[in-house]
């Protein structure tokens, strides 16, 4: 009795310590009851305690397995975090800004997970290198002390590699992996000393791993995830030998990834030999172009190429946009590069045989925006990845499809817009219907109205255009030796080009011997911008072209006493009908073949026939024509020479 007078006097203690004193009475008071009688309610027996071998401890936990579990309950939101990535990975992810994971993503990173094999096929700008980054990090997990690389990243050039260097640092930055990066080019004993600090990952490209390799005697027996990045043009660069032995030396137990944007032979019998049951993942297929990237063709003459080149960075692109212009040869890029920097442009440039020093400055300039205009060629361009990209001018048209699908492809990426202007000159055009083909979209001439919108327009170029800009090409290049000099190296090393340049397709050449390309209008994308005047002039113009007259030199004079005026008018009475069928036979080719594919149909024998028996004109009529013919003009040319004479 007198604890429970005290106890109401002790106003420090807390309310919880006061239930845990009646809690712990309550316990002690049913442990009691339960001694007594357990026998009767044994719903009261005390839990049973897990044995020491059954208990473990707060620090073994594998929070991973339940952050997994967590995160797949949330598959209904479609993100990164329906993966059950764990948290380092997922937190780089969220670091680097990705909230949706692309098409490519969402389906190569689950089967990736699963470990199996996979080819994967997307167009360039997709998210390839985050939809095999991702997973390898997952997979890896964290740094081990075992000695030797778990994973290889080969790419084709040193840009993609130092492009991917830097993306696996920015989204692996909270895993703690290791990356070694064996490039050509560099200090080799640099690349020794770093794979000495035995590197998780290592990225390179194969000529210079296989040297490197033969070279430490390297084993990559540790290796468990192999990716073989932009293999289409690993195999075009002729590394398929050094990648045959890198695969050699690889274990058997290992994941293969081939990520390609397109799928040639070679790849594949490389891939049945190196893939183990590997998956297919096909993305674009139909759709091989951006919806958000438009297409402006342009058909002049070769000469004319600088003057539009000027003109569409001066007035269509906007100057805060960056533009890459594609080149032939890299002489191209010396006389444009300096051309353009005559003209007030800064620009950068980029080929093969640039010093590793000066392609790095470069790069840095158009990447941070010092530089608006960027001159490469094909084979220098692979691997620059510039996310903010606005315009492709194809200054050289693609001699193949998928070329074309790779310099466009760096631009109108992650929804955003962009422009490909692509310079074609007449023996370009082949190419041009090889590239619709391959697409499967007819080629749109441009209309004389300028109604239609200037999207995938094949049109010419206002000739008033092109004297505005060759006038101030004139006095740059009579101003300046250089720049002589350099133009007729380019036109030289364009003829070399065009000896190694692969020939359009037979079907292509016969399609563009039918078209008539004089009747091509203005393209609306430049005719927009003239005045009604000039529009009316240009069709005029465009009018006395294809102007042919309907009498020759012989019916000229028809007062002469000369029998040659007559004889032309039989011939023209005779052929009349012939020309007439052959006009209108051109009129239907023409708008057949602006069509996609060419539709093929049998001859009908009958009307055949039926037409050579019309047509069919005696050998003996012919011939005293002729005979004529050939009198009256020797009689003309002696009298011309008479006349001259006197």
């Amino acid at each position: 009795m007198a604890q429970r007078k005290k106890k109401p006097m002790k106003r420090k203690k807390s309310s919880t310590h006061r239930d845990h004193e009646l809690q712990s009475d309550d316990e002690e008071f049913e442990v009691a009851a339960g001694i007594k009688d357990d026998q009767d309610t044994s719903s009261r027996r005390l839990p049973r305690f897990p044995a020491s071998s059954e208990c473990v401890s707060d620090v073994e936990l594998d929070t991973r397995e339940l952050t997994r579990a967590q995160n797949k309950k949330k598959k209904k939101s479609g993100g990164f975090q329906s993966m059950g990535l764990s948290y380092p990975v997922y937190k780089g992810i969220m670091k680097k800004g990705y909230k949706v994971p692309t098409p490519i993503q969402k389906k190569t990173i689950p089967v990736i997970l699963n470990g199996k094999d996979v080819v994967a096929m997307a167009r360039t700008g997709n998210g390839k290198t985050a939809a095999f980054l991702i997973p390898m990090f997952e997979k890896l997990k964290a740094p081990q002390a075992q000695t030797g690389a778990r994973a290889l990243v080969l790419t084709p050039t040193r840009e993609l590699a130092l492009q991917t260097m830097k993306f696996t640092k920015e989204l692996g930055k909270f895993t703690g992996l290791k990356t070694a990066l064996i490039l050509g080019g560099d200090s080799m004993d640099d690349q020794f000393a770093a794979l000495h600090e035995n590197p998780d990952i290592i990225i390179g490209t194969p000529g210079r791993l296989m040297h490197v390799i033969k070279e430490m005697n390297l084993k990559l027996q540790a290796v468990e995830y192999v990716v073989f990045d932009e293999a289409n043009r690993l195999f075009e660069m002729g590394f398929a030998e050094q990648l045959q032995e890198i695969i050699r030396r690889l274990p058997d137990a290992r994941q293969t990834l081939l990520f390609s944007a397109t799928l040639p032979k070679m790849i594949v019998d490389f891939a049945r030999a190196g893939l183990t049951e590997p998956v297919l993942i096909r993305l674009d297929v139909d759709t091989k172009l951006s919806d958000q990237l438009k297409l402006s063709f342009f058909h002049l003459r070769l000469d004319d190429k600088p003057a539009l080149l000027l003109h569409l960075l001066r007035n269509v692109v906007k100057p805060q946009e960056q533009t890459v212009v594609f080149v032939a040869t890299k002489h191209h890029v010396e006389h444009l590069k300096e051309l353009l920097m005559v003209e007030g442009f800064e620009c950068a440039y980029i080929y093969s045989a640039l010093h590793q020093t000066a392609r790095k400055i470069n790069i840095g300039r158009f990447v941070h925006r010092k530089a608006m205009v960027l001159l490469v060629t094909d084979v220098s361009a692979r691997g620059i990845d510039i996310p903010l990209l606005d315009n492709v001018i194809n200054y050289n048209f693609p001699s193949k499809a998928k070329l074309f699908l790779h310099r466009v492809g760096r631009v109108a990426r992650a929804g955003k817009k962009g422009t490909a202007f692509s310079l074609v000159c007449t023996d370009e055009v082949p190419y041009l219907y090889d590239l619709h083909l391959f697409l499967g979209r007819p080629i749109q001439l441009a209309l004389p109205e300028h109604t239609q919108d200037s999207d995938d327009v094949f049109g010419c170029v206002p000739q008033s255009i092109l004297d505005d800009e060759e006038s101030q090409l004139l006095t740059a290049h009579e101003n300046s030796l250089d720049l002589q000099n350099l133009r007729r190296i380019s036109e030289n090393s364009y003829k070399q080009y065009l000896k190694s340049r692969p020939n359009p397709s037979p079907e292509s050449i016969k399609r563009v011997k039918n078209t008539d390309l004089s009747s091509i209008a203005v393209h609306p994308l430049l005719g927009s911008g003239l005045e009604p005047m000039e529009l009316d002039r240009l069709l005029m113009v465009d009018t006395i072209k294809g102007y042919k007259a309907k009498s020759t030199i012989f019916e000229i004079n028809s007062n002469n006493k000369m029998n040659a005026s007559e004889v032309m008018r039989a011939k023209r009475s005779q052929d009349d009908r012939l020309v007439d069928k052959f006009s209108k036979v051109r009129a239907e080719r023409i708008v057949e073949h602006t069509l996609p594919t060419v539709t093929r149909t049998e001859p009908q024998h009958n009307e055949d026939e039926q037409e050579d028996d019309e047509l069919q004109v005696s050998n003996d009529s012919m011939q005293e024509i002729l005979i004529k013919a050939r009198c009256e003009y020797a009689r003309f040319l002696n009298q011309k020479h008479n006349l001259l004479k006197t």
